[in-house]
């Protein structure tokens, strides 16, 4: 280190052991001492340093400390102070001084390093412009974080708003290689490649930035992220001497904003990549495998019969037996494989290096037995067995989108064989892949195309034999494909979205054809049927689109019944039930469609929503010889008449059938013994002889 020439100013009785002793270290080469508080006129050479006793800067003392300070302006200035009194040495340091030590508890060590930014810091100081002066002078009072830099990379000054920031003690003191740890990750907690991208070296290299975010990491204490700004100093010559930077604590920020994120990635039940976290995973991952020039796997896995759990145990069992499935999948994966939801009960899996595809296919078939373990949640047992769909890139495509989708129909190709196996996709699969996706891109169209018509099935009274009422069934007249039922693409519909636009066509097209039909025929009393998709009960929009076709109609809304999926209304959740309440303030009948084949909640028949209920065709068609059946639809027709709500039965199709719904006390039927979906011009010639007095069974099937 290189020697000073000092002069301490104070009593003589003031540190005298402190000054004696440093007398004797290489960093002074001469200690003069003077007890005025001034330079003395007969000081014998040069000095580099003044040391002054911190008591003659007090608030009392004389001259005040700002000008005793301004005196002094021409050599760097240290107070001097006790442990006991340390705050008068920050207070000295903020009236001017360069810097303080308290000489009862000081090594030599620190009082070399204080010394030198002393003599440092003053230079830097003497060789600022005047306007960077001013501005510094500025920054040390506000209440961002301020460091200065030299050329060198001595850190001469840090702001007490830095030190309350980064956690820094008022007497720290930076040593020379603090510069390259300050801020040394990225935003991202990433490492930054090269000294050059350290913010106090880019603001010393004299490069002037905004919005540097960075992490500033100490022991002992958590990560504090911080944005950064920083720019050169300059002396009046417009030389580079040096650089500043400012910062403020972005750390709540941040954690929020990451939080978000994660949330927006992840899904909140599982804690696996959501839809679209897996999708963009795996659009890097093919391109990994293009690469390489190795092929990649995707599974996707639905669990078999899943909605029995939650119909049965509830939807806390459910639950629960979902994040289970996704630890089983984290646990049995391979290092490099990822998984995530999909949705529902579906996840997804891409498996990439497997080599050939019997791997692939081990890989699944471990799934298939690792996912059909006993689950012992809330005390209970639960068995769920998985279909697994495999497609694989490049065979199957290279797009996620399309593998995807490929894997998608393989699974349910595994689940019409029974489930609780896996599929490929194969060449019989693509073709269905690509009709599918033709399929989508029309449907995008139909609607403006006008491509969508309704047919109308009617009802009939069973005791009287009456035409009460007619279920809308949509169509599809594709310009390829003719005319399609929606079984083609009614999950197409669903999948992409587009169910809430054309639902709400079917709503608005069927209360118009129902008004039309009652104003002309004088049938005030004639009702419409209209599905109702799971995905349509999650928005309010469907209230809106009912009360607006309501009133551009004007019709009685107790004529217009939409119904539901059985498992749909007893899910319990929060939107769909919100929605089941707006459509009964409406005044219009809710229905429980295909009911019978699933795990049916009795208490969804007796909470105030369900007026009427629809028996499964699978339950009718051979009711004729299947006891089973026949008890079945007996105790469903006995239940409903207990709790005053209309049975309705679909699929009537000889008289033995309907003789027994007859004889079972049943309310109304459909089926093609009464008549066959229609288009509506042959509804009303139908109508017109109702009024005649012809009635749809002694007329014969139209």
């Amino acid at each position: 280190m290189v020697g000073h020439s000092i002069l301490f100013l104070g009593r003589s009785s003031f540190a005298s052991e402190y000054l004696s002793e440093l007398e004797t270290l290489s960093c002074c080469t001469m200690l003069m001492r003077s007890g005025e508080l001034g330079i003395p006129a007969n000081t014998p050479s040069a000095i580099d340093l003044v040391m002054i006793e911190v008591e003659a800067l007090g608030a009392n003392a004389e001259p005040k400390p700002s000008r005793l300070l301004h005196r002094l302006a021409n050599y760097p200035v240290i107070a001097l102070t006790q442990k006991a009194k340390e705050h008068r040495g920050i207070e000295a340091v903020n009236a001017g001084a360069q810097a303080y030590l308290c000489v009862d508890d000081v090594s030599v060590e620190e009082q070399e390093s204080i010394i030198d930014h002393a003599v440092q810091r003053y230079a830097l100081q003497q060789k600022l412009s005047e306007s960077d002066g001013n501005v510094l002078s500025i920054l040390r009072n506000i209440n961002d974080g301020v460091i200065v830099v030299d050329r060198q990379g001595h850190i001469l000054e840090v702001n007490p708003a830095a030190r309350s920031i980064l956690g820094l003690s008022a007497r720290w003191q930076p040593d020379t290689a603090w510069e390259q740890t300050f801020c040394c990750h990225d935003g991202a907690g990433r490492a930054l490649a090269n000294s050059a991208q350290l913010p106090l070296v880019r603001a010393r290299n004299g490069e002037k930035f905004t919005g540097h975010s960075g992490i500033f990491r100490a022991p002992q204490q958590p990560d504090i992220w911080l944005s950064i700004n920083g720019q050169g100093l300059y002396d009046s010559k417009h030389a580079l001497v040096g650089g500043v930077i400012t910062f403020r604590d972005i750390t709540d920020v941040t954690r929020r904003t990451t939080e978000l994120e994660k949330r927006a990635q992840f899904d909140d039940l599982t804690g696996l990549p959501n839809r679209s976290a897996f999708h963009e995973q795996l659009r890097r991952a093919i391109g990994r495998s293009q690469r390489r020039g190795q092929p990649l796997a995707v599974l996707f896995v639905d669990l078999d019969r899943f909605r029995s759990v939650n119909d049965t145990l509830g939807h806390d069992t459910g639950d629960a037996v979902l994040r289970e499935v996704a630890a089983r999948l984290r646990k049995n994966l391979r290092v490099g494989d990822f998984s995530g939801r999909w949705g529902g009960d579906e996840f997804v899996v891409c498996l990439e290096d497997f080599g050939e595809s019997a791997n692939a296919a081990a890989a699944a078939q471990k799934l298939v037995l690792v996912l059909s373990e006993k689950y012992s949640v809330n005390k209970s047992e639960v068995y769920a067995t998985p279909s697994i769909g495999i497609a694989i890139s490049p065979d199957t495509g290279s797009e996620a989108e399309r593998l995807i989708k490929a894997a998608d129909i393989a699974m349910h190709e595994a689940k019409k064989r029974g489930g609780g196996r896996f599929q490929f996709y194969s060449s019989t699969l693509n073709a269905k892949l690509a009709q599918r996706e033709e399929l989508e891109i029309g449907l995008r169209h139909a609607l403006v195309r006008n491509e969508f018509a309704l047919h109308y099935q009617p009802r009939i009274d069973i005791s009287s034999g009456r035409l009460i009422g007619l279920e809308a069934l949509l169509r599809w007249q594709h310009p390829r494909f003719g005319l399609l039922a929606p079984a083609r693409f009614l999950p197409i519909l669903e999948s992409s979205g587009l169910i809430h636009s054309a639902g709400e066509w079917v709503i608005e097209s069927a209360c118009r054809q129902l008004a039309a039909w009652q104003q002309q025929f004088e049938l005030p009393d004639l009702s419409m049927a209209i599905n109702i998709s799971p995905q349509q009960l999650m928005h309010k929009r469907l209230i809106d689109c009912v009360a607006n076709a309501i009133a551009n109609t004007a019709l009685d809304p107790g004529c217009i019944e939409l119904e539901i999926g059985d498992g749909d209304i007893v899910r319990k959740r929060g939107a769909e039930l919100e929605t089941l309440r707006g459509l009964r303030r409406l005044g219009i009948r809710l229905s429980l469609d295909h009911f019978g084949i699933g795990d049916v909640s009795f208490e969804s028949l007796d909470n105030g929503f369900i007026d009427s209920f629809v028996l499964d065709h699978s339950l009718i068609e051979d009711v004729a010889d299947n006891q089973s059946h026949q008890r079945i639809v007996r105790a469903a027709i006995a239940m409903a008449q207990g709790l005053d709500i209309e049975v309705a039965a679909e699929g009537v199709e000889t008289l033995t059938q309907l003789e027994f719904l007859k004889g079972c006390n049943c309310d109304l039927a459909q089926g093609f013994l009464i008549s066959r979906p229609m288009q509506p011009e042959k509804v009303s010639a139908i109508l017109r002889s109702e009024i005649a007095g012809t009635k749809l069974l002694t007329r014969g099937m139209p």
